[in-house]
This record gives C-alpha cells, sequence and structure tokens, in this order.
C-alpha cells in the first residue's frame, strides 16, 4: 500500500496501520500502542527518528505532525531492504578494508589460548547495514538490525572495546539503542539537548538470531585454533560509565542463551572488574539483591 497525499496526526487511514508495522520490523518501538490504524504522537516520534537516520530531518528538529509522502516512500524502500534471514549469505568481512585504528598500541595482539570470552555491547546508536559505516568502530564483529554480520578484526586482535576484558576477550557490538531494563525508560541512554528524546528499540528476530550466530562462530573458531572460550560478559562489568550496556533484552537473549546452550560463565553475581558493575537482577533472576 503506498501513500499519495500527506497524513497528518489523527488519521486512520489504512495505510497508517502499514506504515506502524514497518516501523516495528525495521526496530523502532511502538510499546503503547502498537499497530494500532490511530497516527498519535507515540507514531509520529518513531517516524521523527526514521526520518532523522534517513538524513530527512534533523536531530534537532521538532516531532513530525505528519506522514509525508516522500516520507512514507523511504519507509517502504527500507521496509523492502530487509533481506531474508539466510546467515550463510549475510556475513561480510571487512578485515582487509578496515583501518584497524583502535587495536591496542601496547598489546596488539593475544595468543588463541589468551582468548577466553566474548564481550557484548550495543552500539547506542544505529550505524545502519553498509558495512562502510562501521569503519570507525573498534569492535570485532558488527551485528545490523536486519541480521547481517561484519568483521572488522582478526579474533586475535586486541581492540579497545571495553576497557581491561580487551586483552582475552572478542567483542560484538549489537546495532540500536536499547534500554538498560526493558520497560523502564527511565534506563535508556539519551542524547543531550537539543536532540529529541528517544524510545527504545526492539531487538529483531533476525539481529538476535545473528548475534547469537556469532557467538557460536567465536566459540567454534577458538576451539579450532586450540583455544577455549570459557565467558560471556557484558560491558557493564568492565565500566561503570556503560551501566546500560549492552542491556536486559540483548543480555537475556545472547548472554544468557549463550550460557545455557555451550556453558560460558559471567563470572557470577559479584563479578565485575575495575570500574564495572555486577550484573543486576533485572537481567538475571539469579543475582537476587544486585542493583540495576
Amino acid at each position: 500500500m503506498h501513500l499519495s497525499s500527506p497524513l497528518k496526526k489523527g488519521s486512520e487511514d489504512p495505510y497508517v496501520k502499514t506504515a506502524q508495522q514497518q516501523l516495528i520490523a525495521l526496530g523502532y518501538s511502538l510499546p503503547r500502542y502498537g499497530a494500532d490504524g490511530d497516527l498519535g504522537d507515540e507514531t509520529l516520534r518513531a517516524y521523527g527518528e526514521f526520518l532523522v537516520l534517513e538524513g530527512m530531518r534533523a536531530p534537532t528538529d521538532e516531532v513530525p505532525k505528519s506522514i509525508t509522502v516522500p516520507g512514507a516512500a523511504a519507509l517502504d524502500r527500507a521496509f523492502t531492504g530487509i533481506p531474508p534471514v539466510v546467515q550463510g549469505h549475510k556475513y561480510f568481512d571487512e578485515r582487509n578494508k578496515h583501518p584497524h585504528d583502535g587495536r591496542s598500541k601496547s598489546y596488539p595482539y593475544m595468543k588463541w589460548s589468551e582468548v577466553k570470552a566474548i564481550v557484548l555491547h550495543q552500539t547506542a546508536t544505529q550505524l545502519g547495514e553498509k558495512p562502510e559505516r562501521w569503519h570507525s568502530v573498534p569492535i570485532h564483529f558488527g551485528i545490523t538490525r536486519s541480521g547481517k554480520t561484519i568483521q572488522l578484526y582478526d579474533l586475535t586482535e586486541v581492540c579497545n572495546h571495553a576497557g581491561n576484558f580487551n586483552r582475552w576477550t572478542v567483542g560484538v557490538e549489537i546495532d540500536g539503542w536499547f534500554a538498560g531494563v526493558e520497560g523502564r525508560a527511565e534506563t535508556l541512554w539519551q542524547p543531550k539537548p537539543p536532540a529529541p528524546k528517544r524510545t527504545a528499540m526492539n531487538l529483531p528476530a533476525a539481529q538476535a538470531d545473528a548475534a547469537r550466530a556469532c557467538v557460536k562462530r567465536i566459540i567454534d573458531i577458538v576451539a579450532a585454533n586450540g583455544g577455549k572460550v570459557t565467558h560471556i560478559h557484558p560491558h557493564r562489568q568492565s565500566s561503570g560509565d556503560r551501566q546500560s550496556d549492552p542491556g536486559s533484552l540483548i543480555w537475556q537473549a545472547v548472554g544468557l542463551w549463550a550460557q545455557q546452550q555451550f556453558g560460558l560463565s559471567d563470572g557470577g553475581k559479584s563479578y565485575k572488574i575495575d570500574t564495572g558493575r555486577t550484573i543486576p537482577v533485572d537481567w538475571d533472576s539469579r543475582y537476587a539483591g544486585n542493583k540495576y
């Protein structure tokens, strides 16, 4: 269904539900009303976030008051561009193109026997689907919203992604902004004004599947080279400034899944290093008493 004329706030045109379904599929959250067919503030706010990432409005602009024909066309294109979930066809090796500026100067490489853990991150922005957009990120793997896996560093390269975790870990960045605790808006990191407030993104099935496949890939590659991955950590455990990293949604879908599937450890209830924070009970019910 295509839009032929602008739709103002309050419209119940049949296209409104189509736009809402497309926004949800692209990872924009409509937590209160969902795809109800009514063009209200929640939908317009999500649509405005989409336009910012498309370069069709500035982050400082007011929330749109209508869905325009060009905006609807861009939404249609983005939705149509979501590829099917076929993992073998969605791996992009960017290591030869990546500048590797984030590699440690003092300790650039680790031995396979030293690779012990995986660290999960959220980008807290949206880098998008183009692999070249990831070339400024010091991370081993990036996982896009549509489920692409982008490799930027060798697994044995020490890159600056998680403080003192760096020397024995492989980092995985999951694209998007996610609440520290799902359902608690106050735990979502917000950019400084005058940028508009964000609403937390969901975790598309394709992205969660790709992140889990990436974890398995890391475990298998390390094992094939004589090493063994024994742990998985949230970035939060090594940095007090990363309280919501990667957030409960990602941790439960990927971190806890990896522990159940592969017998990995997160270090336990009291584990943290440096200025890091323990895993809160909001993320893992085993850790009663641990505050967010």
